[in-house]
């Protein structure tokens, strides 16, 4: 009996990783199949023959996972897939050396404990605030109004929520932009309006809302909901629905691209469903409905398809509810679960951003940043919730003062989750020196070179050694300020953008030619732009465009001399320009005077520091400081954070740096007033951050109260 116990211990020893690969999901699978490898001979030498992964040995499929687990992406997902069949313990310490927060992830959901008194320190801490910090926005309409959220690193959290999402909705694939809607056809009637109209006539970046690529399925495709009814549709009129929008340059899934419509719950009977769809375009020819195969990896299934008014509608019924597509990428990417990160495997962004919805909700609109939303913010989520971390948060009434209302938008910020904010501002998290040039193994340590190379040698050391002493001095005069300041509290203000300085034929032409270069030769155009080659260019971006920004900050009252030196030693320091000053009431105005819009100014005005971009907007801020001007002090206030915006005019400015961005990518001017062009970059935008310059904008002037609460930081209008 023994023997026979031994021989199936060693025969389950050679099976299993057998048996682990055939429970791998297929699109793995069929992912690994074209890695390959080269072995060497007897001598040494490398057989170029490739070895498909099939005819792999086992320690040579351990290399290629390894290898891909480094690599991130699909091939680090089809890594994990295969890793996830074997021992967590065996594999952790070499996938934790990744520092991928995917593979930290993925061990977790493993179950994976370390040794010693902290079984889960490997997800790291809890409290660290890292970039981005920015994870999600969301947008709602209640019954009072429009209710703002951001959702930011998981470090700022007050308190957990509890919400989940719906029973199906986890199996597709992660959005950019996710949307519910409490009854289809007035939410959709909401979001066309919402978009200030989609006229042939009109411009800018809130009609594109309804004319572009994601949001663009919206009027295009399901427009014919809205203008005619049908007895099968008319059922659906006050459905719940979840709208899902895939951009067109994703990470990963550049391939997915359109918008999935979900409908929780039975629909009317599919054929009553067809002829309705079918009679929204009796003009159409040929065959209007069919139903087609679709085979995927390890799968296949049958999809239904309609030709509909301004395209064809992918459908099919599952279990949970009806899934509609205008493509075939997202719903393919739904029925064959691929490498693409679902929904489903973001439950800790899920569970704030839903926390967000009250039973008077009537349409939530949440855009993930492309950089956010990731297994970063998971793993924080998870270990806060493990070490059960809350951030305390307190109101500061007096910062309110340094908030004036006089521009487009002023905030003051309360104590808490405000001081890891700005520490995360001020960190310096690159401390790499600077790589000292290095003398070539045949100069035979200098004898072999002649005397003008040593010189040359020499002086090129000697001058990155200054520059590395230089910005170690300067750091560390940083930090020194950073500790005159006290930061329970701050305020900001914005007042749109700086004139723009004059240019001259010689800079003009010099734009011109740039636009005409980023047509023929981007990456050209780019270097030449970052190399500071292009006449226009003075080192901070395009003429232009630079905001009228001041942000308020508390000092210590006994280190504010300290303080004030350490200003007068540090900015000329990082800014290029003639240092002035005048007199600003019994205080003393700085700026420094540069070739750009961008002229960083400060001054500090009864024991607060007020930084700017520009003089305008700290004397702004200063005026409120002395009394001069009406601040956001005026007003009692319980919230964290206090408010006053003026929404046509923080929507308008706000587009108009939007537009810059796009022109800036697409070859053309940064310049202010132009219209923009009806192309997929300007609806991506439109689709992504329309609906919130179209609510800004109804809002008009308004005072939003902000408070921490389990969706992370929102804002009600007052």
């Amino acid at each position: 009996m023994r023997r026979l116990a031994q021989s199936l211990c060693v025969l389950g020893a050679v099976l299993a990783p057998v048996a682990a690969q055939e429970s791998v999901p297929a699109w793995a699978r069929e992912y690994a199949a074209h890695w390959s490898t080269y072995r060497a001979d007897a001598r040494g030498q490398r057989n170029w023959q490739a070895v498909p992964f099939a005819q792999m040995t086992q320690g040579e499929q351990w290399e290629q996972f390894m290898e891909h687990l480094k690599q991130g992406g699909r091939a680090q997902r089809a890594a994990l897939a295969f890793l996830s069949q074997r021992t967590p313990s065996v594999w952790a310490s070499e996938g934790l050396k990744t520092g991928d927060p995917e593979v930290t992830l993925a061990l977790h959901r493993l179950g994976f404990r370390q040794s010693g008194a902290d079984p889960f320190a490997y997800l790291g801490a809890p409290d660290r605030v890292d970039r981005p910090w920015t994870h999600g926005l969301g947008l709602h309409l209640d019954k009072a109004g429009w209710r703002f959220q951001w959702i930011p690193s998981p470090a700022l959290f007050t308190q957990g929520g509890s919400a989940a999402l719906p029973k199906g909705l986890g199996q597709a694939a992660q959005p950019g932009v996710l949307i519910h809607l409490k009854a289809l056809r007035p939410g959709l009637e909401k979001l066309v309006a919402l978009s200030g109209g989609a006229g042939p006539d009109a411009q800018g970046i809130l009609p594109a809302l309804g004319q572009g690529s994601r949001l663009g399925f919206t009027a295009r495709h399901l427009e014919p909901w809205l203008k005619k009814a049908s007895p099968a549709l008319e059922p659906l009129a006050n459905r719940e629905a979840w709208v899902l929008h895939y951009g067109t340059a994703r990470p990963g899934a550049d391939e997915i691209q359109g918008t999935l419509v979900f409908i929780p719950g039975d629909l009317p009977a599919r054929t009553q469903l067809t002829m309705a769809l079918l009679r929204l375009n009796p003009s159409s020819s040929g065959a209007r409905s069919r139903v087609v195969t679709w085979t995927g990896p390890g799968a296949s299934t049958e999809v239904q398809q309609l030709r509909g008014s301004g395209g064809v509608f992918h459908l099919i019924q599952m279990a949970e509810g009806t899934w509609i597509s205008d493509r075939e990428a997202p719903l393919r990417a739904l029925l064959f679960p691929g490498p693409v990160p679902t929904l489903g495997e973001r439950p800790e962004w899920a569970r704030v951003a839903l926390s967000a919805m009250t039973p008077d909700t009537e349409l939530s609109f949440w855009l993930a940043p492309r950089i956010g939303a990731d297994a970063a913010f998971e793993v924080q989520a998870l270990r806060r919730r493990q070490a059960n971390a809350q951030q305390g948060t307190w109101p500061n009434p007096f910062i309110a003062k340094a908030a004036p209302r006089t521009g487009a938008l002023a905030v003051s910020l309360g104590a808490g989750p405000t001081e890891k904010l700005v520490e995360a501002i001020l960190r310096v998290d690159d401390a790499t020196e600077f790589r000292m040039p290095q003398m070539p193994a045949f100069a035979d340590g200098g004898r072999a070179l002649s005397p003008e190379q040593m010189k040359a040698y020499q002086e090129a050391l000697a001058a990155a050694q200054e520059r590395q002493r230089q910005r170690t001095a300067l750091r560390q005069d940083a930090q020194a300020l950073q500790a005159c300041l006290d930061l329970r509290g701050a305020a900001f203000f914005w007042n749109g953008w700086v004139t723009a300085p004059s240019l001259t034929g010689t800079e003009k032409a010099a734009l011109t030619e740039l636009a005409k270069l980023r047509r023929e030769d981007p990456w050209r155009a780019m270097r030449l732009q970052q190399e500071g080659k292009v006449t226009a260019f003075g080192g901070f971006g395009e003429p232009g465009m630079a905001p009228s920004v001041a942000l308020a900050l508390p000092v210590q009252p006994a280190r504010r001399t300290q303080a004030e030196n350490l200003l007068k030693k540090v900015l000329p320091r990082l800014f290029k320009g003639q240092n002035q000053k005048q007199a600003l009431g019994s205080a003393e105005l700085h700026r420094i005077l540069t070739a750009q819009a961008f002229r960083p100014a400060w001054t500090l005005v009864a024991d607060t520091l007020v930084l700017g971009t520009d003089e305008g907007a700290v004397k702004a801020v200063a005026a409120g400081l002395q009394g001069q001007a009406p601040t956001l002090a005026d007003r009692d206030s319980r919230a964290w954070a206090r408010m006053e915006v003026d929404g046509a005019r923080a929507s308008s400015e706000l587009e108009n740096l939007l537009l810059a961005f796009l022109r800036s990518r697409s070859g053309g001017g940064w310049w202010i007033g132009e219209a923009s062009s009806q192309d997929d970059a300007t609806a991506e935008l439109a689709a992504s951050l329309g609906p919130f310059l179209g609510a800004l904008k109804a809002l008009g002037p308004v005072r939003i109260e902000w408070d921490w609460t389990a969706a992370g930081l929102e804002g009600r209008p007052r």
